[in-house]
């Protein structure tokens, strides 16, 4: 899970949509105003720069008529939040995140890796469900951005809570966060392992034409941790960061990455 810098902007057709309708649920909206959700999409999709905001795995989009996307439009609050409160969670903008099917959705494109048919492979918002967990775990629009939270397992790419540099105050929720979202899904740890795998297949090829450690380190933090040019990351983002260490933390503060 990455910092995620929400546009302060709701897209015009939603602004539009919650005055003619403010009390709607959010399937109406869905179903009766598709360029509006096309608007939220497009957004969503372009705060998050292509990447889950739970487990960053990818958002795979496909055209294909017998696939579906392998997105969805996640609400941090529980919808049923509404019903207690005197706000529509079901159509605030700061309450919409974008997921993947947290390997749940067996028609997705590149299903071979991103669907999964065993419940224990289930992640992201399938297990948070409608449950009232959101002060229970971390919500990334609020998360900081200059400590690195979490740390990865080289040998088994499994996701814990970083000692060393998350912050203390934060700990139990980014602890709650991994079990409550399943982030050590067994697909997630596989996923994880192979980018780690491919990142020390790339240093040791660096570094056996000459090159420094440290420069290798440097060079490759450089390529991996920005937008490519349709803005989006590598999927994965975190783990690259921390399998990066001190040349990501360098990088990215040169960067002014959300701080």
């Amino acid at each position: 899970m990455k910092r995620v810098q929400k546009c302060p902007e709701e897209p015009e057709l939603l602004t539009r949509y919650k005055k003619r309708y403010p009390h709607d649920i959010w399937e109406k909206f869905h179903h009766r105003s598709r360029g509006g959700y096309r608007q939220v999409k497009r957004q969503i999709l372009q705060d998050q720069h292509g990447l889950c905001a739970y487990c960053e795995i990818d958002i795979k989009l496909t055209d294909e008529e017998d696939l579906v996307d392998d997105f969805r439009v996640e609400h941090f609050h529980p919808k049923t939040g509404t019903e207690n409160e005197e706000r529509n969670y079901h159509l605030e903008w700061k309450n919409m995140l974008g997921v993947c099917h947290g390997g749940s959705q067996p028609r997705v494109a590149e299903a071979n890796y991103r669907f999964s048919k065993m419940k224990e492979d289930r992640s992201c918002d399938v297990p948070k469900g409608g449950k009232s967990i959101n002060t229970e775990i971390l919500n990334p629009l609020q998360i900081p951005a200059k400590e690195r939270m979490f740390s990865f397992n080289s040998f088994t790419g499994a996701m814990a809570v970083d000692e060393n540099t998350c912050p203390e105050m934060l700990r139990r929720k980014a602890e709650n966060t991994i079990t409550e979202l399943n982030l050590n899904a067994p697909r997630l740890k596989r996923l994880r392992l192979k980018v780690i795998e491919v990142l020390q297949d790339q240093l040791t090829e660096m570094t056996g034409v000459g090159m420094s450690l440290e420069e290798s380190m440097d060079q490759l933090a450089r390529i991996l941790l920005i937008p490519n040019s349709d803005n989006k990351y590598l999927a994965f983002f975190t783990t690259i960061r921390w399998f990066l260490g001190d040349a990501a933390e360098t990088v990215l503060k040169e960067r002014e990455y959300l701080i």
